[in-house]
């Protein structure tokens, strides 16, 4: 392995969706950059997943795969496979997404930006019935730990040096919902440094009607949810008020306070599209 081809792992963490988890490993396999290791992690699937998890790991040998002994959550899954990380950089594929073939290549190209930003993240296309959308988010060139509270910019996967998510912990397994969300915040708090966006289109996100996790919590949940990360980092009344406005989304109601805010102390992009929020949650 020479310092042009650094070995980059991606891991998925997978629980009974195996035609689903085939294309997202094919994506990976048919990346335009080779040296990877993919590493699967399932969460006691009772699907056909583990014959194919011994198959597919015969005909690749950049393939490993963990199998648990009982069904914890997709957060353990993926801590796993980061603990297991041979790869001097790292990035995560949920099983029923998948990547073009350019994504790991474009996070290489711009390996540069890891000498001054923690991580990097790119952006996503959204696919529903076989039609794809970008994803119109404003996606700014570069973020801190105040910048993220506004709204996850970030999205559900970051690429990073594998020493970096390991340093900071990884997945917080206490959570029922927006573990990225607060992975991404823990980097950034704990390390009091930035993360660059690439511009670049090159995760699909499978947006048909599959039940995911967060999809399925109910207001409690994610008010327990929000309740623990504004404890985990200590939020002063104004971050809590700022960062309460993205459980609007979820329905939960919040109130005009917090969302009628004059806040003069941040980058002009995120005004913008913080009073973008404000306008779309009186138009609901």
């Amino acid at each position: 392995m020479s310092d042009q081809s650094p070995l980059v792992t991606v891991y998925i963490p997978t629980y009974n969706r195996v035609d689903l988890l085939k294309r997202a490993v094919e994506s990976v396999r048919n990346q335009t950059y080779s040296n990877l290791e993919i590493i699967i992690v399932d969460d006691c699937s009772t699907d056909n997943t583990h014959a194919y998890l011994k198959e597919i790991s015969g005909l690749d040998q950049r393939i490993r795969y963990f199998i648990k002994e009982k069904n914890s959550g997709a957060c353990v899954s993926r801590n796993i496979a980061i603990e297991n990380a041979l790869g001097e950089y790292i990035t995560g594929l949920d099983d029923d997404d998948y990547f073009l073939e350019n994504r790991i290549e474009d996070f290489i190209s711009n390996l540069k930006f890891l000498n001054c930003y923690q991580f990097l993240f790119s952006g996503m296309i959204f696919e529903k019935n076989n039609i794809r959308k970008k994803s119109t988010n404003i996606k700014p060139k570069n973020i801190d730990k105040n910048d993220l509270i506004y709204s996850n910019f970030v999205g559900n996967q970051i690429f990073c040096k594998t020493n970096i998510i390991k340093k900071y912990g990884g997945f917080d397994m206490n959570l029922m919902a927006w573990q990225d969300f607060d992975c991404w915040l823990n980097i950034l708090f704990k390390s009091n440094g930035e993360a660059r966006f690439i511009n670049s289109y090159n995760y699909v996100v499978n947006d048909n009607e599959h039940l995911r996790i967060t999809n399925q919590s109910k207001e409690k949940k994610i008010i327990d949810v929000y309740d623990k990360i504004i404890n985990k980092y200590d939020f002063d009344l104004n971050m809590r008020r700022i960062f309460s406005v993205n459980l609007k989304g979820y329905g939960v109601s919040v109130p005009l306070i917090n969302v009628f805010l004059n806040v003069k102390s941040r980058k002009d992009f995120l005004k913008i599209w913080f009073w973008i929020r404000v306008w779309k949650f009186f138009s609901l």
